[in-house]
């Protein structure tokens, strides 16, 4: 992975602002750093229509411009327009003095974005007029609640998939015949994993609205909604509830079921890359494939180790612990490679170059996610070496990494790449 990001590549993937009509003086520098951020551009003539111009086709949110004048007065007419890369409003600022502009919105890998600038008609105000800032407290709450969303969500995927998975890859080879409490203890694994799976979207949509700034607009939840993050968010429910609709038959030994229900966690990780920096790859197709390949492999291996604890603890398998061990042994390695292929490629993508992984808090969380692998390798290693007669603290310590893994991931795809 660090040869590959050794050659720099332009960031991908995250909408931010890069023109503004009137212009933004002080874009990405602090308010203190410039006394020209508190007062703007001044400009003669009064701004019919406040125009913002960004990397990337965004969607605003709620009125998407709000724009505040030196009263204290709202001066947008009606609510922002979308056309691509652009967004608009029209304004009345016929008063002298300062004005505050706010806009939100969410971008094509649906992440939320806000921000403010100011501008002035005339003369500066003495006094800018004060309006609400949330921005550092709801950005942090609602990153917070998003990514034990999207955690929950993957640990959901690996629970639900990842243990039919385990029982097309490693009991179906194998001829295990079905013995009724560890079969038991499986379904009830799958069906663990599709309530994670439905309780994770209320969670990732609250905490997007909240990054976006829910409080006093009651619009900001709806068109979050409406936006490609309520898409997805449907998809994946219907993904999930199609799961729990065909359990039935899946508990009752349908091989047909047991390949639909697989098929579905196929369509799930490909949906899941509509809403994460794959959809900046080009060709789209490439970066889908690969998000959904390093999704399953990471849902294949958790739902594998999990079963396998499950398969050790039920006395009836014990005298084919051995065999379900090597064989999953054997999933576990393929995955993995898959894996680290896949996230390596989705890496190079997002990453400017190697400088990334130790200056930003992406690139941070990236080293971390590595460091857990590296971990999750040696208890693999070690419980390889030892076979049957490992201690099944190895696996749990195998697990417990995997679950950071699944963590940090989540984390990863909730903050921009670098830019």
């Amino acid at each position: 992975m660090f040869a590959a990001l050794a050659v720099p590549r332009g960031a991908l993937a995250h909408a931010r602002l890069v023109g503004s009509d009137p212009p933004d003086l002080c874009a990405g520098v602090p308010a203190s750093a410039d006394s020209r951020c508190v007062t703007g551009v001044v400009v003669a003539a009064p701004p019919p229509v406040i125009r913002l111009t960004f990397n990337e086709p965004v969607q605003p949110i709620g009125r998407g411009i709000r724009v505040v004048a030196p009263s204290g007065r709202r001066v947008e007419r009606g609510p922002a327009r979308g056309t691509g890369r652009s967004v608009s409003v029209d304004v009345d600022a016929a008063e002298q003095g300062t004005y505050v502009v706010n806009w939100r919105v969410v971008s094509g890998d649906a992440q939320p974005e806000r921000g403010r600038f100011t501008f002035t008609v005339g003369r500066p105000t003495a006094t800018v007029a004060p309006v609400p800032d949330d921005r550092r407290t709801a950005s942090r709450s609602g990153f917070v609640l998003a990514v034990v969303g999207r955690a929950l969500h993957f640990l959901g995927y690996a629970l639900g998939f990842g243990s039919l998975a385990f029982r097309w890859l490693v009991l179906r080879p194998l001829a295990v015949p079905r013995v009724a409490a560890f079969d038991r203890v499986l379904w009830r694994l799958t069906r663990f994993g599709v309530v994670a799976l439905v309780l994770a979207e209320p969670l990732v949509v609250l905490g997007l609205a909240l990054r976006l700034g829910i409080s006093g607009d009651a619009d900001v939840l709806v068109d979050v909604l409406e936006s490609r993050v309520g898409l997805v968010t449907g998809q994946r429910l219907g993904v999930a509830l199609a799961l729990w609709a065909v359990l039935a038959a899946l508990e009752i030994g349908s091989s047909t079921s047991l390949k639909l229900g697989l098929a579905l966690g196929i369509a799930l990780a490909v949906i899941d890359g509509q809403a994460v920096h794959a959809v900046s790859v080009r060709p789209l197709a490439a970066g889908l494939v690969t998000n959904a390949l390093h999704v399953a492999a990471m849902a294949t291996w958790v739902g594998t180790v999990i079963a396998l604890l499950v398969a050790w603890r039920a006395a009836a398998v014990t005298p084919l612990r051995a065999a379900i061990a090597r064989r999953a042994g054997h999933v576990a390695a393929i995955t993995l490679l898959v894996a680290i292929g896949s996230g390596t490629l989705l890496s190079f993508q997002h990453l400017t170059g190697t400088g990334d992984l130790a200056s930003t808090f992406y690139g941070r969380v990236i080293v971390a996610k590595v460091a857990a692998l590296i971990v999750i390798l040696a208890f693999a290693s070690a419980g390889r070496r030892k076979g049957v007669g490992a201690p099944e603290r190895w696996w749990q310590g195998e697990l417990a990494a995997l679950i950071a893994v699944l963590l940090l991931a989540a984390v990863l795809v909730s903050l921009p790449p670098p830019a």
